[in-house]
């Protein structure tokens, strides 16, 4: 499975880029950053240290500093100010590559066969929207986009409403997305927030010894850090390259979807899209455990 991660490491990212990496299964072409969770500068310093603590050679594209229309609204409650909770990383083996993210994918997808390129999206879909805007010939190859994002019936962790971040910080970035009526599978916190780690998990993992593995139980400590008092914390986007290589472990359902653009939340609409109601978190968790365990 050859793909583009497009991410704002990011805690979660973090785990979810180590997961994908070390998948024998997955091939990551590229990796492309957006401002999200952090800013730019530091979701791409990130993505680049997190490809080199993984041990593999994947280059890193910069791509939108800000959504299409607003300011950036990043979380340094939760990921701080270097992105991921103050756990260490070694430096980048390689700078980031001087070519844009836009351009790098949609070099990458013209340049391969048509609808054999996934898009895993761990963050708001800035760089999704820039896309389909600049190179719609490019976007119309594309095999499928698995992007975390969005609330259905849960309640969300942004602005008191049902929205959530990824799609709250850019919403029209998502609305654009939406229109576009790509192969699009969305993961809301209905079902991400049925995947949980917990104490035995994060201990689980560094039973294995493996720098990803260990690196990954300190983010989820970080995680602890940063809400204390839970027994628990969600496993948000690892669950996009979990659905890409699991899609049997997932309940996928279609709703016709829009996006509210004054609060970012998700709200009935005309885009029939597939969303990711439910999953096998047990056996999810023991699949990303074995991975990391590489």
């Amino acid at each position: 499975m050859r793909v583009i991660i497009d991410t704002d490491p990011g805690i979660d990212d973090a785990i979810a880029i180590l997961y994908a990496l070390r998948h024998p299964d997955i091939d990551v072409a590229l990796m492309t950053t957006v401002a999200g969770n952090i800013g730019l500068d530091v979701t791409t310093r990130n993505a680049g240290r997190i490809a080199t603590l993984a041990g593999i050679e994947t280059p890193v594209h910069a791509g939108a500093a800000t959504p299409l229309i607003r300011d950036p609204d990043p979380e340094l409650a939760i990921h701080g100010t270097d992105g991921l909770g103050g756990v260490t990383l070694p430096d980048a083996a390689t700078p980031p590559s001087p070519l844009p993210a836009v351009e790098a994918m949609a070099a990458l997808l013209m340049a391969e066969e048509a609808h054999t390129i996934d898009l895993l999206c761990l963050a708001p879909l800035t760089n999704i929207a820039l896309l389909l805007d600049h190179a719609p010939e490019a976007a119309a190859r594309i095999r499928r986009v698995i992007a975390m994002g969005g609330a259905i019936f849960e309640p969300g962790n942004v602005h008191g409403t049902r929205a959530e971040f990824n799609i709250a910080h850019d919403p029209e970035a998502a609305a654009r997305v939406f229109r576009a009526r790509l192969p699009l599978i969305l993961i809301p916190l209905d079902a991400t927030r049925q995947i949980r780690a917990d104490a035995t998990y994060v201990s689980s993992l560094r039973a294995l010894n493996t720098a990803p593995a260990t690196t990954c139980a300190d983010l989820i400590d970080a995680y602890f850090d940063a809400a204390r008092g839970r027994e628990s914390r969600p496993l948000h986007d690892p669950c996009v390259p979990l659905l890409a290589l699991h899609p049997d472990l997932f309940t996928v359902e279609t709703y016709d979807l829009g996006v509210d653009l004054a609060t970012g939340a998700l709200i009935p609409g005309k885009h029939e899209i597939q969303v990711a109601m439910s999953l096998d978190a047990d056996a999810l968790r023991e699949e990303m455990r074995r991975g990391l365990g590489r």
